[in-house]
């Protein structure tokens, strides 16, 4: 394999996003209560949501945005598509060189009136003293579309510090939604919390940091949220890594917040964690995907759970149970051209760069989406695959596993040098159901499509339960008409729904 193309947010020239309300095209709300994650406009069909963070707002290069296209029967509405930037109308702040608004999203309905609110991380956005700190914003829906906005005070991180990821989930178990963030930087990696509710024109909670067993000097978080110990609240799984070793850390849900549970220092880490009930035992599941150990300056230490010697990665699955993650199960390894995986394990294919779960075939157990940007294709180096495995009683099994990429019938667009489909970093590979009919659709990001000016897929078509090329539909920035430039945008690589 070649060495990796390295993801570089190309900045754009010049093009106004203009002002004005997101106006997402509003229906009557699916049911009293709150809507489901990403239905902006309570149609009771899931929005898709892609964060464009090097994208030009406003006339200003690398402001970023968001781009919201509609759900349906038929899957997304892409001549539908709406903008929302910090140039919005009623979005706080405003579009300024290197913001990155749009770096990482979560929804949910944070004040249950019947339309999902966005959340949004400007990685770039300064703070009064520092810059680069990073800024996370609530955009409130509502029957006329997006129309105000609050930010979430605290966490005040050192210049060039900030957020990895965001998530929201119910950790304390009292009905309203809670925010987690994923803190990065030097020596300031960690989690933190910021407690619901959340409601349109008052000061919310601050995020606070969580203990976490994370080491001082770990500078990359990824986060997961889920029940693993099933008792009706949330928990969060994290993987850390930095000078201070790597690791995973288990934080329980309880009624006063997030407690670390379980801290695995040293031992397995990775570039992407999952969180879904594979095996449909009532206890979420994690994977960690590009699973590897942590550095461990000790003499003759080994691992408690050593990983298979490996070309081109890992994915290790850590079974829930009443007691956490690997509490009760032994670790499942996945590994390309073994046990039935698809594939063959080859240097940098980077297997699990990239993770998603949820069910795809509707028999109840989540199912795991696996990015494998660096995969080659023929002879198309780093052309990339996303492999599909089914969940079942058992778990997660290779039986009828499969394997996509843009030679798979169906599928639009063709291998290429780089294009890395099947996302990157932990980011541009999701699972939900964007068509309404209870079983999770496939959306994918090559990032390196075209020069990194990016592309995105959606399958939502089946036979017998599984996913197939068949019926996908395509998009770019430019196939949706977004403010020019619309090339060296690494589209895609943020996706959210």
């Amino acid at each position: 394999m070649h060495h990796r193309i390295r993801l570089t947010l190309a900045t754009a020239a010049a093009a106004a996003l203009t002002g004005g309300l997101l106006a997402v095209a509003a229906g009557p709300a699916s049911a009293a209560g709150a809507a489901k994650a990403y239905d902006f406009d309570g149609d009771g069909y899931r929005d898709l949501a892609i964060g464009v963070p090097a994208g030009t707002a406003n006339g200003v290069k690398e402001a970023g945005y968001v781009v919201v296209i509609p759900g349906s029967k038929s899957g997304p509405r892409t001549a539908d598509r709406r903008v929302v930037s910090q140039s919005t109308s009623g979005v706080p702040g405003s579009s300024e060189k290197g913001d990155e608004f749009g770096y990482h999203l979560a929804s949910a309905d944070l004040n249950s009136d019947g339309y999902a609110d966005l959340v949004v991380l400007a990685a770039g956005e300064d703070a009064a003293t520092n810059e680069q700190t990073g800024r996370i914003t609530i955009l409130w829906s509502g029957p006329k579309g997006f129309t105000g906005g609050t930010v979430l005070p605290g966490v005040q991180q050192s210049a060039g510090n900030g957020f990895d990821g965001i998530a929201i989930a119910d950790v304390t178990g009292d009905g309203k939604p809670d925010i987690v963030t994923a803190d990065s930087g030097d020596e300031a990696g960690g989690v933190s919390v910021a407690r619901g509710p959340f409601t349109p024109g008052a000061t919310p909670a601050s995020l606070t940091r969580v203990s976490a067993g994370i080491p001082h000097f770990s500078k990359n978080v990824r986060i997961g949220v889920g029940d693993i110990d099933g008792d009706g609240k949330a928990d969060v799984a994290a993987a850390y890594s930095g000078a201070g070793g790597g690791g995973t850390t288990f934080l329980r849900g309880t009624s006063t917040g997030l407690v670390q549970a379980a801290s695995w220092s040293s031992e397995t880490t990775g570039t992407s964690v999952a969180v879904g009930d594979f095996d449909k035992d009532g206890h979420a599941d994690v994977a960690l995907g590009e699973a590897r150990f942590g550095a461990h300056d000790e003499e003759g230490w080994t691992p408690k759970q050593p990983l298979p010697v490996n070309k081109g990665g890992v994915v290790r699955v850590l079974y829930g149970s009443a007691q956490g993650p690997a509490a009760t199960r032994t670790p499942v390894d996945l590994v390309q051209g073994v046990g039935g995986v698809p594939g063959a394990d080859e240097n940098s294919d980077e297997f699990g760069s990239a993770l998603s779960a949820a069910d795809i075939d509707g028999n109840g157990s989540a199912d795991l989406a696996i990015g494998v940007p660096g995969e080659d294709i023929g002879t198309d180096y780093e052309a990339g695959a996303v492999t599909v495995l089914y969940g079942s009683a058992k778990g997660l099994t290779t039986t009828g596993a499969q394997s996509f990429n843009q030679g798979t019938a169906g599928v639009p667009g063709s291998n290429e040098y780089g294009d890395q489909f099947g996302g990157l970093n932990g980011s541009g590979l999701f699972l939900r159901d964007l068509n309404g009919d209870g079983r999770a659709d496939l959306s994918v990001a090559a990032p390196g499509e075209d020069g990194y000016s990016g592309r995105d897929w959606t399958f939502t078509t089946r036979t017998s339960g599984r996913l197939t090329g068949t019926g996908t539909i395509s998009y770019t920035a430019a196939s949706l008409k977004l403010p020019a430039p619309t090339t060296g945008l690494a589209f895609g690589w943020v996706l959210g729904y």
